[in-house]
C-alpha cells in the first residue's frame, strides 16, 4: 500500500515510531469481517458462531467474509454488517445512558451506528436518524426499516434545520464527515482523495456542523463525537474546541486493557482511538462530552419535527391502487402488532432470492390467495399478492438485488438455535 508522503510524515510524528510501525503493518492486513445481531429479531431463536466483540453484546467476528448480499436473513434485518470498531458506540451508550432518552444520530447513512444505538438505548427511548445527502438518506431509510425498530425516525436534513425546528435531544451523535484515513485499507479511493487541504477542510466543516447542532442538545446532555480518521486536527483538536468554545466537559470512557484501545495522541483529554494493527477493527476515533449547564436548566420538552423532511418512521401508510390496499413493506419488517396481519408464507432459498430481485415468483400451492407475507425460514421479507399460478411481487423496486449471480452455497451467517414460533 502506497500512502501519501505528507500523511506518513505527520502521522509518524503524531504517533511515534512504535505506534506508527504497528499502524503501518496493520494497514497491510486484511480487515476482519464482523456483524452485529439484531436483538429485536434474533433473541431466543438465532445465534452466530464467531468470537464475541467485547464492547458490543451482539457483535461477532466472522472467520471469513460470506456473500452477505445473497443471505435473505440480512434483508430480513436479523443482523447488520458493521466493522467492529464502530460498534464501540454500544459501549458508550450503555455506559452513560441509563434511562429513556431522545437521541439524534446526525450524519447517519448508511445506518450502522443508528441500528447499533437502537439496540443499545434503554427501552422507551426515541431515536432520530438523519442524513443530509438525499441518495444516502434513502439507503439509511431502507436499513432502518429492515432493522425493524418502530421508535426510529429517519430524516433528510442539514444540522441547521434541526435547530430551526426547535428540536431538543438528550443525546446527539455526530459521526461527522472526515478525511477517511481510517478507511485506507478498505477503500483505495480514500488514499487517492487524501490531502492536507482535505484534512483542513474537513476539520472546519466538522466545527460548523457541531456549532449548528449544539443548540439542539439539552444542558447536561451527552454529545458523542466520532470520526474514522487518525489526525489530531479532526480528532483531539476538535474535541478541545467543543469543550472550550461550545462549553462541555470531556468524559472518560471506561475500557478494558484487552481491547487495545489507544488514548489521546495530542494533549491529555480522555478519548478512544481504534488503530488497525493495534485493535481488532478499522480506524475509529470517539469521544463523549457532557454539555455544561448554563444558569437554570431548560425544561425537558423535546418538541416536534416542525419543517423536517421525514422519510421513514414506524409503520408506513398503505397505498390504495384502484380497489386494492397495498400495505407498506415496513409493516412486514417492523416489530409491531401489525406485523402478522397478513398470512405468512415460507419459501425456499431460490424463491426468496428471486423475490428479493423483484422477479415473478410462484408460491407454494397451499398459500392463501391475496396479500401474503413472503418469508424465508420463518422471517418476513416483504409482501406479495398471490393470485394462484403466480404472485405479484410487491418488494420495493429500489431495494432489489441487482446482481443475477446465485451462490453455489447458501450463505450460513446465522444459526437457528430454536424453531420459529409466533410472530415477534
Amino acid at each position: 500500500m502506497t500512502l501519501p508522503s505528507e500523511f506518513e510524515e505527520y502521522t509518524r510524528r503524531l504517533m511515534g515510531d512504535i505506534l506508527w510501525a504497528q499502524l503501518r503493518a496493520g494497514l497491510e492486513q486484511e480487515p476482519p469481517a464482523s456483524i452485529r445481531l439484531n436483538p429485536l429479531k434474533t433473541v431466543g431463536r438465532w445465534t452466530c458462531h464467531g468470537d464475541r466483540i467485547p464492547w458490543c453484546a451482539g457483535g461477532r467476528y466472522l472467520a471469513g467474509r460470506p456473500a452477505f448480499t445473497f443471505d435473505p436473513l440480512l434483508h430480513a434485518g436479523l443482523y447488520y454488517v458493521q466493522e467492529a470498531s464502530s460498534m464501540f458506540l454500544s459501549h458508550v451508550l450503555r455506559t452513560f445512558v441509563k434511562e429513556p432518552v431522545m437521541m439524534l444520530d446526525l450524519c447517519a447513512a448508511p445506518g450502522g451506528k443508528t441500528t447499533c444505538a437502537a439496540s443499545a438505548l434503554p427501552e422507551g427511548s426515541e431515536l432520530w436518524s438523519n442524513e443530509p445527502d438525499r441518495r444516502r438518506a434513502a439507503v439509511l431509510a431502507e436499513n432502518v426499516v429492515k432493522y425493524g425498530a418502530p421508535f426510529v425516525t429517519v430524516t433528510n436534513n442539514v444540522a441547521a434545520d434541526y435547530a430551526s425546528a426547535g428540536m431538543q435531544f438528550d443525546v446527539v451523535l455526530t459521526d461527522v464527515p472526515c478525511s477517511g484515513e481510517g478507511m485506507f485499507r478498505k477503500d483505495s479511493g480514500a488514499i487517492a482523495e487524501w490531502s492536507t487541504e482535505k484534512v483542513a477542510s474537513c476539520a472546519a466543516l466538522q466545527r460548523s456542523i457541531l456549532a449548528d447542532i449544539w443548540p439542539c442538545l439539552r444542558p447536561g446532555g451527552l454529545l458523542i463525537y466520532s470520526t474514522c480518521t487518525f489526525n489530531a486536527h479532526e480528532d483531539e483538536e476538535n474535541v478541545e474546541w467543543i469543550a472550550r468554545e461550545l462549553g462541555a466537559d470531556v468524559l472518560e470512557i471506561p475500557v478494558e486493557s484487552s481491547w487495545h484501545i489507544t488514548g489521546s495522541l495530542s494533549g491529555s483529554i480522555p478519548v478512544c482511538r481504534f488503530l488497525p494493527g493495534v485493535s481488532r477493527g478499522e480506524g475509529l476515533f470517539m469521544a463523549a462530552l457532557r454539555k455544561r449547564r448554563a444558569g437554570s436548566e431548560a425544561p425537558k420538552a423535546h418538541g416536534k419535527s416542525h419543517g423536517l423532511h421525514v422519510i421513514a418512521g414506524g409503520v408506513g401508510e398503505p397505498q390504495r391502487k384502484c380497489k386494492n390496499v397495498i400495505p407498506d413493506v415496513s409493516q412486514a419488517l417492523m416489530i409491531s402488532s401489525k406485523r402478522g396481519e397478513y398470512p405468512f408464507v415460507d419459501t425456499d432459498y431460490s424463491t426468496a432470492i428471486a423475490y428479493l430481485r423483484r422477479e415473478a415468483v410462484t408460491l407454494p400451492a397451499d398459500a392463501p390467495r391475496g396479500i401474503v407475507t413472503v418469508c424465508y425460514r420463518g422471517e418476513p421479507l416483504g409482501y406479495a399478492k398471490n393470485i394462484g399460478n403466480r404472485a405479484n411481487n410487491l418488494y420495493p423496486q429500489e431495494w432489489r438485488i441487482k446482481s443475477t449471480h446465485l451462490p453455489t452455497e447458501i450463505p450460513e451467517v446465522l444459526i437457528e438455535a430454536a424453531p420459529s414460533g409466533t410472530v415477534r
